[in-house]
This record gives structure tokens, sequence and C-alpha cells, in this order.
């Protein structure tokens, strides 16, 4: 683009262009080998999340990622069944975008799942990508990874959509 000024020089500032805040609704399912029921020992399970983040650059974020499992199920811990109904996952994961021109975003922190029967811990690796619609909305589809009390896996596909404020 071809910029004229006339006697006086102005600068663009990429910094009040970029948005630190970003507000997600997901929908996903998530698919743990270690998950059962009564009637099956394959699940998919399904997920709804509320992601909330804080951009501190281009590059570098941290996020509050909160996911809900809708679904009643058991898992194997220390050779006991314990069950599952409906866990709540809270993650404070780093986020990391290491090409400005790829919208790819790595997540990696820790988190807990909190359910009536027992807490799990949770470890959470997964990336992401971002595709603007327009007006600082997007499509967001990520993979996530999760490690429940040190040894139970899960995998999690979901589809959001995002605004940046």
């Amino acid at each position: 683009m071809i910029q004229f000024s006339f006697g006086q020089e102005h600068s663009h500032d990429d910094h009040h262009d970029f948005k630190h805040f970003r507000v997600a609704a997901l929908i996903g399912h998530a698919f743990s080998p270690e998950a059962n029921t009564e009637t099956s020992s394959f699940l998919l399970i399904p997920t709804f999340g509320l992601d909330i983040q804080y951009w501190f650059s281009h590059k570098w974020g941290i996020a509050l990622k909160n996911d809900l499992e809708i679904a009643e199920y058991s898992v194997e811990d220390s050779s006991k069944d314990i069950k599952r109904e409906y866990p709540f996952i809270m993650a404070l994961p780093v986020l990391f975008s290491p090409w400005e021109s790829s919208h790819f975003t790595f997540i990696a922190g820790p988190g807990i799942e909190i359910e009536s029967h027992k807490n799990f811990s949770v470890m959470r690796l997964g990336v992401g990508s971002e595709f603007e619609v327009g007006n600082h909305w997007d499509f967001s589809p990520e993979l996530i990874y999760d490690l429940k009390n040190g040894h139970i896996n899960v995998l999690t596909f979901a589809l959001g959509v995002g605004k940046r404020f």
C-alpha cells in the first residue's frame, strides 16, 4: 500500500491494533482409552469449552481453559474403578504462537479436573489455530492432549468461535 504524507509524518503503530483479550466458546469430543461404561469400552465424550485468553504479545499469552465433559463413565485408578460424572476441567496453560504468518498456537500448562467422586490433576498440551472471519471474530479448531492423574490419557478435538477485544 502506498501512503502519501503532506507536511506531517504519520506512523502506524501496530500495538494499537493488537487485541490482547480473546474469548472463545468450543464444542468437541474427547476420547480416553481408559474410560468405559457398563456397555462400552470405546467412548466419545462430548465436551463444551470456554477459553479466556490474554496475549502479552503476538507470540506469548496465557489462558484459562474450561471444559465440561457431558458424560458419565468410569476410569481405572489404583486398580479400582473411579466413577466420573460430568467432570469439569480448569487449566491455566501458556500460549505460544511462534510464526506470525501462521496462526498456530501451542498450548501447555497445568490444571485440575473437578468431579464429586475424586479430583484429578491435569497436564494439558495442545495445538490450535485461528482463522479470522472478520471484525476480530474467528473460527478455531484445536487438538488437546490431557494427562489426568499421571496415567489417564485423553485426546480432545474441538471447534470454536472466538472474538478478540
